[in-house]
This record gives structure tokens, C-alpha cells and sequence, in this order.
């Protein structure tokens, strides 16, 4: 009876995992694509929107945290003299809710700039973000941390 009982159990977990597990609701992975999107505008509140009030934001370019929508505004609406546009793209992450409303991206990212004179670059960069789900139903970005992918050794 226990071995029994021990096989359905072990069966159960392999069918239950990584392998065929549901992926996050779609209203969780459309959450990284909304802040692409919104830092794809370079309008610093557009950006802002997509984090709680209270988000700490590590940006690649700050020495020190970014705290609320505000300054998070502030941080994404900054001049950046000489500089069209600015994109990013999203590379290999992993999202995953890790209990109920809660969840985590981490990979890699990669900033662009055009420049006004054509010049363009590219800044690979990694990041975390831990997601909230609001009251609302939306997701949003409760901490963010990104840092300058270093060079290969």
C-alpha cells in the first residue's frame, strides 16, 4: 500500500514538472514587454507608470537607488544629449511567480542608442525584477536592479 501510495505520488510530481507545468498567465508575461514598450518611449512618467509607488529601482547608469514613481520619472525623463532614440531588447530570462501576486524575471537585456548624428551602440546589461500584481489586476515592478553585462574573460 505505502509503495504504492509513493509511486502515484512520485508519478504526480513528474507530471507536475518543469516539463509541464503552465507557464505564467498572460497577463504576467505581457508585464517585461509593457516596460520595453514604455522605456522604448524615453517619457520618463510612461516608464514610471509600470513600477509600484514605492519601487526601488538599481539603474545601470546610478550610483545609488531610485525610490517611488517620481524619481523613477526623473531617472527614465533625463536628458541625454545627442541621443534620438533609445531601445531595448530582451534576451534570454526566466519569469516565474513565486507565490501569489508575487513574481521574478532575471536575464539579459540590451540597451540602444541611436544618436542624432546616426551613430548607434549598444549596452548588453542583466537585470532582475521582482513584479507585484495590483489591486487593478496589472502587474508592476516593485524592484528592479540592472548592471552592465561585464566582458567576456
Amino acid at each position: 500500500m505505502i509503495r504504492t501510495l509513493a509511486a502515484a505520488l512520485l508519478s504526480l510530481a513528474l507530471l507536475a514538472g518543469p516539463g509541464h507545468a503552465a507557464g505564467p498567465a498572460a497577463e504576467l508575461t505581457a508585464a517585461p514587454d509593457a516596460w520595453r514598450l514604455a522605456y522604448d518611449s524615453m517619457d520618463g512618467p510612461t516608464v514610471a507608470a509600470t513600477y509600484t509607488p514605492d519601487a526601488t529601482l538599481w539603474g545601470s547608469v546610478s550610483r545609488e537607488r531610485t525610490i517611488g514613481t517620481a524619481a523613477i520619472a526623473a531617472y527614465f525623463g533625463r536628458t541625454r544629449p545627442g541621443v534620438a532614440a533609445t531601445s531595448v531588447t530582451f534576451g534570454e530570462y526566466s519569469l516565474r511567480e513565486v507565490a501569489p501576486g508575487v513574481a521574478v524575471a532575471s536575464g539579459l537585456y540590451t540597451f540602444h542608442r541611436r544618436m542624432a548624428d546616426g551613430r548607434a551602440s549598444a549596452d548588453p546589461s542583466r537585470f532582475s525584477m521582482t513584479f507585484l500584481r495590483g489591486a487593478d489586476g496589472l502587474w508592476r515592478i516593485a524592484d528592479h536592479h540592472s548592471s552592465r553585462l561585464p566582458a567576456a574573460p
